[in-house]
């Protein structure tokens, strides 16, 4: 198989409910873990790909909530289980629909790995608090299809 078709079979992963684990940077709206580094490796959700096929809506996945940001970000979490998605390094995570990041659809095809696909029913709630969410403007939702 060559690079062509392997970059064929990513790309008809990339759909609604995906996760891909890539390393994202500052542009991405991801904060570096530590100070001095430049970038931060990030399993994310796909929520929605752009009619032109150039940006990807898509929200993080973290092992934890930030607890500075509890009052504001807390109730626009989705919690996961290893149980249900053995990718998962820890026994729960939580999905952050609190803000959409937008990611470049071909980088993810050169850079991102395909992890998995997650259930309908955990699909339906992320997008419902995804939608909810303030820090999601209508326009962004929108342009992903989530209204």
């Amino acid at each position: 198989m060559g690079l062509g078709d392997f970059q064929a079979l990513k790309s008809l992963s990339l759909k609604v409910g995906s996760v891909f684990k890539m390393t994202l940077l500052p542009g991405d709206g991801v904060t570096p873990k530590n100070s001095g580094d430049a970038d931060r490796t990030k399993y994310f959700v796909v929520l929605g790909i752009d009619d032109d096929s150039i940006l990807v809506g898509a929200v993080l996945i973290n092992s934890r909530i930030n607890d500075r940001l509890f009052n504001i970000i807390g109730p626009y979490q989705h919690r996961i289980c290893q149980e249900n998605y053995g990718f998962l390094t820890k026994e729960e995570s939580y999905v952050d629909c609190y803000r959409i990041k937008e990611i470049n659809f071909n980088r993810i095809l050169s850079d991102g790995e395909y992890i998995g696909i997650l259930t309908e029913a955990d699909i339906t709630d992320i997008m419902l608090l995804t939608v909810s969410s303030p820090a999601n403007k209508k326009l962004i939702l929108k342009k992903y299809h989530l209204i």
